[in-house]
């Protein structure tokens, strides 16, 4: 590896990093100063109780008077909704590792060149693994500059900032396990399309099952979510308790086996136009 790769993706992508995690940012800062303080947060509890709990599940809210604290509402309206946009971002991420290049008819060009195979995916999955944790620092500090703004009223909200850290960095593993399985994805399939649908209906899949699970009436079939990866993230609880380590650690091994997967595939495919 010598870094060519690395440094041609980070030369084509900054800025399309940086929009990214301004706008996390500046979604971050609206979520913050749409609501205050916490008087209008007890208000906005009272509202979403009055919602069928099925409902509220579906956007990742376990319990509606968990909204009533600063850490329960940032959460679930700030880092739950996070996650399903680095879905978008790494279902693109994923497919530009080698998919773009293949389906563009010039990876076979790129091959030509006196570089390994495997340097394309390591040097590509270690720019996406800076990108992504930019995009999380960037977020966190739109979140924390929303906080300064209110931090004069007494009864602004208030949330420690090794807290909003420890969500931030939260997002991490999961993006970086989506982009690994939307790369190993486009490794195993040749069409650009089918790749996208694989990975696509991978995220949405494991998130109905965490869903379908955390709604299950019985223990049984409540145990069916511990197969989403989406049940490893667990938004909420890091808000209150600071980062699982199992649970990051499961997601990034998941992510590193993905990853070797791809890199086992991609040794053997036949690329051409």
């Amino acid at each position: 590896m010598n870094g060519v790769i690395f440094m041609e993706m980070l030369r084509r992508n900054w800025r399309t990093t940086l929009y990214w995690g301004i706008g996390l940012g500046l979604y971050g800062y609206i979520i913050i100063i749409f609501i205050p303080n916490v008087d209008m947060l007890q208000q906005y509890a009272e509202l979403m109780a009055s919602m069928p709990p099925a409902m509220l599940q579906m956007f990742g809210v376990e319990d509606a008077a968990t909204m009533a604290t600063p850490e329960g509402f940032i959460g679930s309206a700030y880092f739950v909704y996070v996650v399903f946009m680095l879905a978008v971002y790494a279902v693109m991420a994923g497919l530009s590792i080698t998919a773009n290049e293949e389906d563009q008819g010039i990876m076979d060009v790129v091959l030509s060149l006196p570089i390994k195979r495997s340097q394309i995916i390591i040097e590509k999955s270690l720019f996406y693994l800076l990108a992504v944790v930019a995009i999380a620092l960037l977020g966190y500090a739109g979140l924390m500059l929303g906080m300064a703004t209110g931090s004069g009223s007494e009864t602004a909200l208030k949330v420690d900032s090794g807290i909003m850290l420890a969500g931030s960095i939260n997002v991490i593993p999961i993006t970086l396990l989506m982009i690994a399985a939307t790369a190993f994805a486009a490794t195993i399939f040749r069409r650009k399309n089918t790749a996208t649908g694989v990975a696509t209906a991978f995220i949405i899949i494991s998130y109905l099952v965490e869903y379908l699970g955390s709604t299950a009436t019985t223990s049984t079939a409540a145990q069916i979510n511990n197969l989403s990866f989406f049940h490893y993230f667990d938004s909420n609880t890091v808000m209150v308790s600071g980062l699982n380590a199992g649970n990051v650690i499961l997601l990034l091994i998941v992510t590193v086996v993905f990853a070797v997967g791809s890199l086992w595939f991609w040794q053997r495919r036949d690329v051409g136009v």
